[in-house]
């Protein structure tokens, strides 16, 4: 019976575990990926309650950053998020977002300082090729996904800053 119940902690902490972590590069496709091969199927709806694609946004450098309020990571990176805003502000869309109700993402917008942009996802972080949380895409004009980020980072650390970088080109 214990040995049960000690396989069972392990596999939740585990799954708990898996789903929230520290940064790390998922991948850099070794060709870019199309918008409508791999991001077709993100559908948004911004806090006003309007919904909106990535086609939306065409002709824009995205930074499509995937987190949720329960996630510390991610909220730990949204500062360095605000200062890459801050400095490259009008160069890229920057949008964090979540599959939390609108009203929780207006709440923590609220109650903290960031001025990026913030939407609801309207399907399941899966449909959206997301497994870890935070993940972030850095999509160029083209609409090309160029990298996709898993797990909590700085953004204004050179590496990081420089990948940003190569989508506003």
């Amino acid at each position: 019976m214990l040995r049960i119940q000690t396989t069972l902690l392990i596999a939740i902490v585990m799954v708990l575990t898996i789903n929230c972590k520290s940064g790390h590069t998922a991948y850099k496709p070794s060709q870019e990926v199309s918008l409508t091969s791999r991001l077709e199927n993100i559908k948004m709806t911004d806090i006003d309650g309007r919904p909106f694609t990535l086609h939306a946004l065409g002709g824009k450098p995205v930074f499509l950053n995937f987190w949720a309020t329960w996630c510390r990571p991610c909220i730990s990176e949204m500062r360095s998020m605000e200062e890459l805003y801050q400095k490259y502000k009008g160069k890229a869309v920057f949008l964090a977002v979540t599959t939390e109700d609108i009203s929780k993402i207006k709440e923590f917008k609220a109650k903290n300082d960031f001025h990026f942009d913030f939407a609801k996802l309207d399907v399941e972080y899966i449909d959206a090729f997301v497994i870890t949380l935070p993940t972030t895409f850095l999509i160029d004009r083209s609409g090309k996904l160029v990298y996709e980020e898993e797990g909590a980072r700085v953004w204004t650390s050179f590496n990081n800053e420089e990948k940003f970088k190569e989508i506003i080109r």
